[in-house]
């Protein structure tokens, strides 16, 4: 049936296609693209108000429009283009402003879909000159420059990482293109679409994010907008190689977000082992410096697995391995290759610790800025001449500290060459040598030499380095000196060193004293004699003092070897007269008394806390307190003693 209406033929209908085709490409060149109302000119309401925009814009007849399309009111439509690109001018974007908006009024016949389009040309195209229409419907929509993969198609990758899928618009005009216009339905049939509103075009969100070489660029670049072939493109997109390559990219990445990639767990595990071996070699150290700091012999006789006993060191680690998982690990099931547990790895360790527990000491050496040292020389059992090295300062709470830095093997100890073993081992800590302010050493010549002694040639150097020549040895040569001046003191110390030689020399003969003393039941004093020492005499006094508490002891010891050693029974008797005399008693309860006074001076001079006004008021009292010795009543006190020891014994 005809529904009145004259219908043009083919030929008549293509030619008045091609007229409005080009009517419409002169429109949409005079019109101002969408793009230029952000861009660094935009046009103003002047200039959409001019007579000229006027006429070209909406030059075209009513016979150019769709006939399905109501018309519309130029009036109606000037006011709403002025009314957009107010709205544009009020958006700012000078703060990088990304999301777009377009507001207008539009006519929309009864009965008729809505529809809004993405470009302000194809609004412009969709608007006939017409007269008013009653039914017009104010629209709003946005669009997001930041998802647009028209506008932006690099930042694909940026939105996966951000958790964002394909940008899928609903609430758009999809403009029509020779009849055929963008699906929604699209969306679902292939859901890594997504489509571009500024372009008009589709693209693949997941082959632009990780794309592939074999990737089609119509779907990563150009944008797709050929919606007669869509179905057909899209379905082979769907299956080509490279978008499978790909989504199999994206489900890795989706994976190691997850769960974390190749490279972080293998770095994890790299973390776990290298902690691992760290907690190995600390408790392996920690084990090295109890043995250290215990002054315990390290290594054992033999170390295999068949010996029974492997040594201080390894015995220990075995015994910390009962309760240490890495221990037992890395120690005693060999999980590792490495044990770190032989003498090279030992010695380096304790290498290192030296080095550091050194390095400590030197750095607050250098903090305290000066500094005085204390060298003394001795020949070790291999026939060595080794020098001790120690180091004097005061930190900043004015609290002295003596360190010992080490021992250094010397092959002449003349003063030359022990002054230049000081400069080598100051120079090699950085210490310098004009910031030393004191030397103490002994009275050897080589040290205390006035022209070429070590102190004499360190002061050429530095004549602030003050020498001192030590208090405690001051004090042991005047002991001597007293001890070689009085025959009854010469020859009772004498006594006393035979005394402690005869005695102890013999295992015997010591058994027989401490079965002496233990059935006498003597338990004060010390139970065993002492030995004397020329160099250290506060040993002098534990031997006096050994000798007064066990004097009965020692003679009834003495009786008893006379009386039943043939052999050493003439020694025995010999000692048991020397010491039955008067004489000998009253000089070691004197010297008792006098050791004890002089060895309290003695220990304070050897005390690394000691300062000169402490030093020199002790000295003063040591010396008034001898003093009084030499008064008549001390000497009743000492002679009442020495009397009472001979009365009870029947000298």
């Amino acid at each position: 049936m005809s529904d009145g209406r004259k219908r043009l033929s083919g030929a008549a209908y293509k030619k008045a296609s091609k007229l409005k085709l080009e009517k419409e490409k002169k429109i949409i060149s005079q019109t101002a693209k969408l793009t230029t109302f952000f861009g660094n000119s935009l046009p103003s309401t002047s200039d959409l108000q001019s007579e000229t925009f006027k006429t070209e814009l909406f030059s075209n007849s009513e016979e150019d429009c769709d006939p399905s399309e109501s018309p519309h009111n130029n009036d109606n439509i000037e006011n709403e283009m002025i009314e957009a690109v107010e709205t544009v001018e009020n958006e700012t974007n000078s703060m990088g402003y990304r999301r777009m908006y377009f507001t207008g009024s539009v006519e929309i016949p009864e009965n008729s879909a809505t529809s809004v389009d993405n470009t302000i040309n194809e609004d412009i195209l969709n608007i006939p000159k017409s007269e008013k229409s009653t039914n017009v419907q104010s629209i709003e929509y946005e669009i997001d420059c930041d998802r647009d993969p028209g506008r932006n198609f690099k930042n694909a990758y940026n939105l996966l990482c951000s958790g964002l899928g394909p940008y899928q618009p609903t609430d758009c005009n999809f403009p029509k293109v020779n009849g055929r216009k963008f699906r929604i339905e699209w969306y679902v049939k292939y859901p890594w679409l997504e489509y571009s509103p500024s372009q008009n075009s589709v693209y693949c969100f997941y082959c632009r994010a990780l794309p592939s070489v074999s990737c089609d660029q119509a779907f990563i670049t150009n944008g797709f907008k050929s919606w007669k072939k869509m179905n057909e493109y899209s379905t082979n997109h769907s299956k080509s190689f490279g978008h499978k390559e790909s989504l199999t990219k994206y489900a890795s990445l989706k994976s190691a977000i997850k769960h974390g990639n190749v490279i972080s767990k293998i770095d994890s595990n790299h973390k776990k082992v290298v902690k691992e071996n760290r907690e190995y070699i600390k408790c392996l150290l920690e084990t090295l410096l109890y043995c250290a700091y215990q002054g315990i012999p390290i290594r054992g006789h033999r170390e295999n697995e068949d010996s029974e006993n492997m040594g201080n060191f390894l015995e220990l680690m075995k015994l910390r391995a009962k309760d240490n998982n890495i221990l037992d690990r890395y120690f005693l099931q060999k999980e590792k290759s490495f044990r770190y547990v032989t003498g090279t790895h030992t010695n380096e360790f304790i290498s290192l610790m030296a080095a550091f527990v050194t390095k400590s000491i030197i750095k607050d050496i250098q903090l305290a800025g000066i500094y005085s040292i204390l060298i003394d020389e001795t020949q070790d059992l291999a026939r060595h001449e080794q020098v001790s090295f120690i180091i004097r300062y005061v930190d900043g709470n004015l609290n002295p500290h003596e360190v010992f830095i080490g021992f250094y093997r010397t092959a002449r100890t003349d003063g030359e060459c022990l002054t230049n073993l000081i400069k080598v081992v100051l120079n090699s800590y950085n210490l310098r040598i004009e910031d030393l302010r004191g030397q103490c050493y002994d009275g050897a010549a080589s040290m205390r030499g006035s022209y070429n002694g070590v102190q004499a040639k360190i002061r050429t150097e530095n004549p602030l380095a003050f020498y001192v020549h030590c208090h405690a040895h001051i004090l042991n040569l005047c002991l001597v000196d007293l001890a070689k001046q009085v025959s009854y003191v010469r020859n009772t110390f004498g006594t006393l060193k035979t005394l402690h030689s005869f005695i102890g020399a013999s295992s015997n003969r010591y058994q027989i004293f401490e079965q002496i003393r233990t059935k006498m039941g003597d338990k004060i004093g010390p139970k065993t004699l002492k030995s004397l020492s020329d160099t250290r005499w506060s040993c002098r006094i534990d031997a006096l003092d050994s000798v007064v508490s066990n004097f009965t002891v020692i003679l009834k010891t003495l009786e008893d070897i006379s009386e039943q050693d043939s052999i050493n029974g003439s020694d025995a008797s010999s000692l048991l007269f020397s010491i039955s005399n008067f004489e000998f008693v009253f000089c070691i309860v004197f010297l008792n008394d006098v050791m004890r006074e002089t060895n309290i001076l003695s220990k304070y001079l050897q005390s690394p806390n000691i300062n000169y006004a402490n030093v020199n008021t002790m000295t003063l009292q040591t010396v008034a307190i001898l003093s009084e010795h030499r008064s008549v009543t001390e000497f009743d006190k000492t002679w009442n003693k020495a009397m009472e020891i001979t009365k009870k014994k029947q000298y």
